[in-house]
């Protein structure tokens, strides 16, 4: 057997959604808000185009009624579609959240002297080539703990 450590990347499955959650909450509070923003643009729209264009001689009052009624399976589905994008939003960011995560983790590690683990993120994480260049920080400076124990075995 090899003492050089595994150091590919992973496919397991994230067991925690939520890694950051000032992070990943503000990246989906941010998305929320745009997304009622269009949401409110488009209903103003649709409201204005069938009271210029298809209803001109009718009040303001009533074209609103009507579009309500008439663009009602849209509302419904657009509004139903929020929690998916919320769950969508929180998967993505994870990718990044999760890498980071684990880096400050084992950064705090070297800095309060405890054992240092090398990195390993998954395939779909962003920032992999940080794995990377933490591991070969932590194995130059001899504080990886796979490094200590090959070393220690060897002896």
């Amino acid at each position: 057997m090899s003492a050089e450590p595994n150091n590919k990347p992973t496919n397991k499955k994230r067991s925690q959604t939520v890694i950051d959650r000032e992070v990943q909450y503000g990246v989906v509070w941010k998305i929320a808000v745009h997304w009622l923003a269009l949401f409110a643009c488009n209903s103003i729209a649709l409201v204005i185009w069938v009271g210029l264009f298809e209803q001109p001689d009718v009040s303001w009052k009533q074209t609103v009624g009507d579009s309500f009624r008439r663009f009602l399976p849209f509302f419904v589905i657009t509004a139903a579609l929020i929690p998916a994008f919320v769950l969508d939003t929180l998967k993505l960011t994870n990718r990044f959240a999760g890498p980071v995560s684990r880096l400050r983790t084992e950064i705090n590690n070297a800095a309060e002297g405890r054992p240092v683990r090398r990195l390993k993120f998954r395939n779909n994480d962003y920032w992999r080539e940080i794995a990377d260049g933490f591991n070969a920080l932590i194995d130059r400076a001899g504080l990886s703990t796979e490094q200590n124990d090959a070393t220690n075995a060897a002896k």
